[in-house]
């Protein structure tokens, strides 16, 4: 194994953690990183926080930092249910609602009762943008909630299950600008970072640009299941996401709530940790409503059978992340993801540049995940 110094603050207890971190820069692993970060709460103390490797930008390598940022991808969209749960417990939202009550427009060709728990659980049949969009349309905030808007869903709200790997950020983004008179970045800077002090961005200023690690490109692209239906396959190619794509100063800035989120291991933790009523963030009323699972049935794109809550996927089936099956989070293409288990107190963050080709079942966050539950007993 080559040489790699792990960096941060740790408790004893977990130095099995460190070591399943310290492996996964194994040139001969699955996936091996260059760059990486690693947090974990245990009953509400930090008692993981670890970096190590490198990163590059724009050609140039730096040792990765404490508080390097990275493109967490779909991991974005469990900290988007964030807001929308914060929403809810302010009585400002309700997941019953019908989305139209809030987005007059969104009515149109059959969507006037569709609900809000219905596109937060992937069955709102949006799951893709019907006529061909490029990956710079993506930037143009209202044009594409114009075109979910006016657009008939592939199938009837509730009938199915396809995960809304882009449009999820404009539906969800929308109703909480509607709501809320801001965007949704603007809301999770002003309403829940910046007041607990978290270092995570849906909109990156550009000022932050130079501390953002570039994402290094899957070796081979992800598996799809045979025979997917045609409305999923659109949902992954049109438009075709680049890695690439996220190393634009134009992407970073913009804020697209299902797809560039850009944060810490801590930061992404920190936010999870923020899902425990203890807390202060959500009740416990609100979070039984946020963490209730909505649908189980196989979905159309990813090709299981996943437990979506209000944004969030519930462990239930696929233990994803460990055993307890009432944990949530939401993981990104890449490798990156957060969780939080409420029966051990267990809140989890996992950052990496080298992305895998892998949507679901990252080696690497699988051998964190199990260490750390070893180490809790």
């Amino acid at each position: 194994m080559s040489f790699v110094e792990v960096k941060g603050s740790w408790d004893p207890k977990f130095q099995p953690v460190v070591a399943a971190f310290k492996a996964n820069f194994d040139p001969q692993s699955t996936t091996p990183e260059q760059g990486a970060g690693f947090s974990l709460f245990h009953q509400g103390k930090l008692v993981v926080d670890i970096h190590a490797g490198s990163y590059t930008q724009s050609g140039a390598s730096a040792p990765w930092q404490q508080d390097t940022l990275v493109n967490v991808f779909s991991t974005t969209k469990g900290v988007a249910a964030l807001c929308v749960a914060h929403l809810v417990e302010n009585g400002l939202l309700h997941y019953g609602d019908r989305v139209a009550e809030y987005w007059p427009e969104f009515a149109a060709n059959g969507k006037q009762d569709m609900t809000l728990a219905q596109v937060l659980s992937h069955q709102s049949g949006l799951n893709a943008f019907d006529l061909p969009i490029t990956v710079e349309g993506l930037l143009d905030w209202d044009v594409c909630c114009k075109r979910l808007a006016a657009q008939t869903p592939f199938f009837p709200p509730g009938s199915r299950t396809c995960y809304q790997a882009v449009t999820f950020g404009f539906l969800v983004g929308e109703v909480v600008r509607r709501v809320s008179g801001v965007s949704l970045g603007e809301y999770l800077n002003k309403e829940i970072c910046q007041p607990n002090n978290i270092d995570f961005h849906i909109g990156l200023p550009e000022s932050q640009h130079g501390r953002v690690a570039d994402l290094l490109p899957p070796t081979r692209a992800p598996y799809m299941p045979k025979n997917m239906p045609a409305h999923a396959l659109k949902g992954m190619t049109n438009p075709l996401l680049r890695a690439d794509f996220m190393l634009t100063p134009q992407a970073r800035q913009a804020e697209l709530p299902a797809i560039n989120g850009h944060g810490t291991a801590t930061s992404i933790a920190s936010l999870y940790e923020l899902y425990r009523p203890e807390n202060g963030l959500l009740s416990s009323s609100t979070l039984a409503k946020t963490t209730e699972v909505n649908s189980t049935r196989t979905d159309d794109l990813l090709g299981l059978p996943v437990h979506w809550a209000m944004g969030l996927v519930v462990n239930a089936l696929a233990n994803t992340y460990g055993k307890e099956p009432t944990t949530f989070g939401h993981s990104g293409w890449g490798g990156s993801f957060g969780c939080h288990d409420p029966v051990n107190g267990l809140s989890v963050g996992y950052v990496c540049s080298q992305m895998s080709p892998d949507l679901v079942g990252d080696a690497r966050s699988q051998s964190l995940i199990e260490q750390a539950y070893a180490c809790i007993g």
